[in-house]
């Protein structure tokens, strides 16, 4: 039976990168290029994620701070004109029609086919 190293391609004697004698430097340069480019992109995601969780902690703090600014009588305004918004939107969409025509209904309907 033959060996396998006397067969490979890249000229590799002993199974690692290829060897000085006759073999082809472009499988090893193509897997140094490709632990480059992985270097690089790794080493960019961790900047970018350095810039994402500063940029976080400085917005955190500044809510912090516009949060914290707010008297009673504004918040109280706040919470007034959210009930109201959720109480007409309630009554808008959140109760079925009396007359029996519920617009779901009618939408699901229009969707059946009579073949």
């Amino acid at each position: 039976m033959a060996d396998i190293r006397s067969h490979d391609p890249l000229g590799r004697s002993d199974g690692g990168p290829a060897s000085g004698r006759g073999g082809s430097s472009s499988g090893g340069g193509a897997a140094d290029q490709a632990r480059q480019a992985l270097r690089d992109a790794t080493d960019r995601a961790s900047d970018a994620w350095d810039s994402a969780s500063e940029y976080g902690s400085r917005y955190y703090r500044q809510g912090s701070r516009a949060v914290g600014n707010v008297d009673t009588a504004t918040m109280t305004g706040f919470l007034v004109a959210g009930a109201i918004g959720f109480g007409l939107g309630w009554l808008v969409f959140g109760q079925h029609s009396y007359s029996g025509d519920y617009v779901a209904r009618r939408m699901s309907r229009s969707s059946e086919r009579d073949d």
